[in-house]
């Protein structure tokens, strides 16, 4: 009787012990499944923000189509400075809608209603002026060395001004590729141009030159809104939900956002998203991961 007691205690010590085990790896997997938890800090506050642009200093530059102003922050998200206001000489914007700020000392401006592109000083300074083809509706600008790339809007094309100065379309249907309804654009690995296609629900890659080149990305659970690259990681706003797209393929849910995005930027570790109304910065808490 007694060397049964031991065998039952013997085996209840061994029951414990392996259901301990268990309920810690499995507290420890669960741990690093986890999503991460998203806190978004409220910084400045706009009248109708359009496009959030960063520069290589981590300034951070909104276009508020409204005001007609574009509005310079610091790396820390507060206000700077105001650049242009009303109005159709050089420096001043009629709806501005996109921005470019990745060349550092100076930035582009798309406009809506003045149907240009100005190229500005960080401060504000007007240093060029390209009207835009006719009809056309920007909603993303980014330049590469010698070559300028526009996203339309109403034609669901993405043209390219050269040397030359001539306006040519190497995106969409009538380039013979996929594109079908633009909704932002992202530089990419490999100098690609990354851009987000809504009717489509994918990622599409095109090279330095706008050449199509490949889908970047399965088919997305929802149409995208917003994408910014972080290295090899794509960073996505797909309805109301942030992503994130990893290099081995895999297409991570990390948080639900209470607003729709307008813009989205990463630099470095930091990110900013952007409503129509004001500017958060993206914290993010990853449960198990160090």
């Amino acid at each position: 009787m007694t060397s049964g007691r031991k065998g039952w205690h013997g085996w209840l010590r061994r029951g414990r012990y392996s259901w301990w085990i268990g309920w810690l790896l499995g507290a420890s997997l669960a741990a690093a499944q986890a999503p991460d938890t998203i806190f978004l800090e409220p910084r400045a506050v706009f009248v109708e923000a359009r496009a959030l642009a960063v520069d290589p200093g981590g300034r951070l530059y909104v276009a508020d189509a409204a005001r007609h102003v574009v509005v310079r922050l610091t790396p820390e998200g507060h206000v700077e400075d105001e650049l242009g206001g009303p109005g159709s000489e050089p420096g001043r914007f009629d709806m501005p809608v996109a921005i470019d700020a990745q060349a550092g000392l100076s930035l582009w401006v798309a406009e809506e209603g003045g149907r240009r592109l100005q190229r500005l000083t960080w401060q504000g300074m007007p240093l060029e002026i390209i009207p835009l083809p006719e009809r056309m509706r920007p909603i993303a600008v980014q330049q590469r060395g010698r070559w300028l790339f526009v996203l339309d809007a109403a034609s669901g094309q993405l043209w390219r001004r050269g040397p030359d100065k001539r306006w040519l379309v190497t995106g969409g249907a009538a380039a013979g590729d996929p594109l079908q309804q633009p909704v932002a654009l992202t530089s990419g690995p490999s100098d690609r141009l990354l851009i987000a296609d809504r009717a489509q629900r994918v990622v599409l890659a095109y090279d330095r030159l706008g050449t199509f080149e490949k889908q970047w990305t399965p088919v997305l659970p929802r149409a995208p809104r917003a994408l910014a690259a972080q290295g090899d990681t794509l960073w996505l706003v797909i309805d109301r939900s942030l992503y994130r797209y990893l290099p081995g393929g895999h297409l991570e849910a990390v948080g639900h956002l209470p607003f729709d995005v307008v813009g989205l930027v990463w630099q470095g570790q930091r990110g900013w998203l952007l409503s129509q109304r004001r500017l958060y910065r993206i914290q993010l808490s990853a449960p198990g991961r160090k």
